[in-house]
């Protein structure tokens, strides 16, 4: 039986339920972060659930299958914050505010970032790893042009969704992931030492 203080354990919503009222001390989340950390928090949080997921899909058994959606979004979202994090990074550097970025496009958000890189560093965005991360992320472009392809198994108008994929190697999405994620980490490591 289940006391007022207390979510009641039945398999269906009751008066006593509530989503965050109750805390479990074993799977609770706590925001100790500064205000200014909150980007890097989500940025490496979502990579760090979707490298969870990826770790234990052996162990997932039968339903692993239904892993890859969430998988994919999760790195797709963890990308998308990044180069969000990234442009501001580099606003910050030119004293420009960059205001929020609304666009879900990753190859747009990333030919921004360029943009105030080159500002920043002329000739700093020549590099073969900076043509392969356009080309990388206008192919997850080309698959999930605005975060919707592995959120929702239909468009907006009710169309099915367009992914034409059989088959995602998690474990490559994974790894392409890390190599953009480094990518931008070295980059902005760098940018600090202008500060």
């Amino acid at each position: 039986m289940s006391t007022a203080s207390e979510p009641d354990e039945s398999s269906l919503p009751t008066a006593q339920d509530s989503f965050f009222e109750h805390l479990n001390a074993s799977r609770s989340w706590t925001s100790a972060w500064e205000p200014e950390h909150d980007w890097y928090h989500y940025v490496t949080g979502y990579k760090y659930a979707a490298d969870v997921l990826v770790a234990h899909l052996e162990t997932a058994g039968r339903l692993a299958y239904k892993l890859g959606p969430p998988i994919v979004f999760l790195y797709r979202h963890h990308l998308e914050l990044a180069l969000k994090q990234f442009a501001r990074q580099c606003g910050d550097l030119l004293g420009r505010d960059v205001g929020p970025l609304i666009d879900h496009r990753l190859n747009h958000l990333w030919r921004f970032c360029l943009s105030l890189l080159a500002e920043i560093s002329p000739g700093g965005i020549e590099g073969a790893e900076m043509q392969e991360t356009t080309r990388l992320l206008e192919e997850f472009d080309s698959v999930d042009l605005a975060s919707q392809a592995f959120r929702y198994p239909e468009e907006k108008d009710g169309s099915p969704s367009p992914l034409g994929l059989k088959e995602i190697d998690l474990g490559r999405v994974c790894k392409v992931a890390d190599k953009i994620s480094l990518l931008l980490d070295c980059i902005a490591a760098d940018l600090e030492t202008r500060e």
